[in-house]
């Protein structure tokens, strides 16, 4: 993927902007063999624990085993193991269609756009096979870089494949501290919380005309 040229470029974060489902720790529970309260609680509490080290690089069958072992169970069979992953990358088959919208508006004024997102390997490779990902010109992931939002390194390294100067991009999460990070480096910062406020944000940031 080819991200010379363009001056002005708008990057995204996935979850919680293009992508609004997450996963359903209940669901995971009862793919454990026990769908209780008390189950889904530490299903919950441990994918979240080790979610950041998963999105990093770290393998599957290491990610899911020690969610296993935090909710006292056993480690994940073969098939199993490929349910929890299958389960994990479903959620990137669709996206949000306003967010979807104001992706094509960006692409019609000339503005590249890209994907800067924490995900491990699985997640990363389904976003790329996902016919919304057509959209984007340029995708950046967690798992390539081996640390997360909001490092610096993966900011920094985003941006001088990007080659194009600081002020002209800007980056759209739903995380203030992701958000803050981007800034520190000159980049334009646009916190999410909605699709009518981001594009408000990015028509007052110059990277999109008003209607």
């Amino acid at each position: 993927m080819n991200a010379q040229g363009s001056s002005r470029t708008v990057l995204f974060d996935v979850g919680g902007v293009l992508v609004d489902a997450h996963p359903d720790p209940h669901v995971i529970a009862e793919m454990f063999g026990d769908g209780s309260r008390g189950l889904t609680t530490l299903v919950d509490q441990a994918m979240w624990a080790h979610r950041g080290d998963y999105d990093a690089g770290l393998p599957d069958r290491v990610f899911w085993d020690r969610i296993a072992g935090d909710c006292g169970q056993p480690e994940p069979s073969a098939d199993l193991l490929s349910s929890l992953v299958a389960l994990d990358t479903s959620r990137m088959a669709s996206a949000n269609d306003d967010a979807l919208a104001l992706v094509r508006r960006l692409r019609e004024q000339g503005v590249r756009v890209g994907i800067l997102s924490n995900a491990p390997y699985p997640v990363a490779k389904a976003i790329k096979r996902s016919e919304w990902a057509k959209l984007f010109d340029f995708f950046a992931f967690s798992c390539d870089y081996g640390v997360c939002k909001p490092s610096r390194g993966i900011y920094r390294d985003v941006l001088q494949r990007l080659n194009t100067p600081h002020e002209d991009v800007a980056f759209v999460d739903d995380r203030r501290e992701n958000v803050r990070a981007a800034e520190l480096l000159g980049v334009r910062g646009v916190i999410w919380k909605g699709v009518d406020n981001a594009r408000a944000r990015l028509v007052e940031l110059g990277f999109l005309a008003a209607s």
